[in-house]
């Protein structure tokens, strides 16, 4: 009898458990222990409100809600910023607790519409319950090095600084996307309640040249007039990755450092994005024989792990080009793309 009443006791706290940090915005749980090393767990954890499910559609078999409290808690680490007349402003020092993109996504059916077949053309749309959302490239999600970097959060703690301890930044009430590799961070929007799935739609016709050659790169969408240019701007200073370039499909490519310029210094020349334009842009990148990659344009532009997207303008290691980039910050290389000729900024 004793055991049937510890089982029923240890079911009621596992269900109250999950569903109070969604229903008492005032509510905390103990603080962490401030003797031991872990420097984000000393401060009480305020409990968020917000929805228990998030609904799931676009491009997918089936619209379905997801129960967040059925997956794995994770924990992020994040310094908030925004900007105020073009200058960046401080918001505060926080651990958020939640639950992973990758997680949530992680076994939703597909059923996409564009018609090309790798996922590399995949993106997501996040809304807040105000109807904003914001754009997240599905290789960000899952192709980084660095995985579970976007979660929903159910939990924030703040970080008070030992020699300044009046320095208060407020707690957040609701839950909230926090995207944690973003320098301004736009795109940490508050209550989340869905995710549309949804894939690039454009012209990408399939020139297939032998050999896999273009001479130029056409940028699109970020001035008047689309920019079309033979070689890579003088200005640009040169740069180096050591990424390992390992494939999805065929495995390992090449092992040796990469030469070339950062993608985000060569956008910068022509664009300067506010908050709104770094939440809700993305770049489509494409070759002549119809390969294609998304990317965020906060990805590109706007992170704060210096994991840069690299372009180049010589022939890469495969002797094709002219045009290619190499994404640092994925794990996988396929967003990698040799032969491009057009860069497009939709939002």
């Amino acid at each position: 009898m004793r055991l049937n009443f510890a089982i029923a006791f240890l079911f009621f706290s596992l269900i109250t458990s999950c569903t109070i940090q969604y229903t008492d915005e005032n509510t905390t749980v103990p603080k962490g222990n401030d003797e031991n090393n872990l420097l984000f767990d000393n401060e009480d954890t305020k409990l968020l409100k917000g929805t228990e499910s998030i609904k799931i559609f676009g491009e997918v078999e089936e619209e379905q809600d997801i129960i967040l409290s059925e997956h794995t808690m994770r924990s992020v680490v994040v310094k908030e910023v925004g900007l105020e007349n073009g200058k960046r402003v401080f918001k505060g020092t926080y651990r958020y607790d939640g639950y992973s993109l990758e997680d949530i996504l992680a076994n939703v059916r597909l059923d996409k519409k564009s018609g090309f077949n790798p996922i590399t053309d995949l993106f997501v749309k996040v809304y807040g319950s105000d109807g904003s959302h914001t754009i997240i490239s599905w290789a960000e999600i899952f192709y980084p090095v660095h995985h579970n970097m976007q979660i929903i959060a159910t939990r924030a703690a703040r970080h008070i600084p030992f020699k300044t301890p009046d320095a208060r930044y407020p707690l957040p009430d609701q839950t909230k996307l926090v995207i944690s590799n973003d320098l301004i961070t736009c795109r940490n929007i508050p209550a989340p309640v869905s995710i549309e799935i949804c894939s690039s739609h454009g012209d990408f016709p399939e020139e297939n040249p032998d050999p896999l050659y273009w001479p130029t790169l056409s940028m699109e969408g970020f001035t008047d007039e689309p920019v079309v240019i033979e070689k890579l701007p003088e200005e640009l200073p040169l740069r180096e990755s050591d990424m390992i370039f390992y494939g999805r499909g065929r495995g390992i490519h090449d092992v040796n450092p990469f030469d070339g310029y950062y993608l985000s210094d060569l956008l910068g020349l022509y664009l300067s994005p506010d908050e709104e334009m770094l939440r809700t842009g993305y770049v489509v990148a494409s070759a002549p024989d119809g390969y294609r990659s998304v990317f965020s344009l906060s990805e590109i532009m706007n992170r704060n792990d210096r994991l840069e997207t690299l372009i180049t303008d010589k022939n890469n290691y495969e002797k094709a080009g002219k045009f290619s980039i190499i994404v640092t910050g994925d794990f996988f290389s396929d967003r990698a793309m040799k032969a491009m000729w057009k860069i497009v900024l939709l939002k």
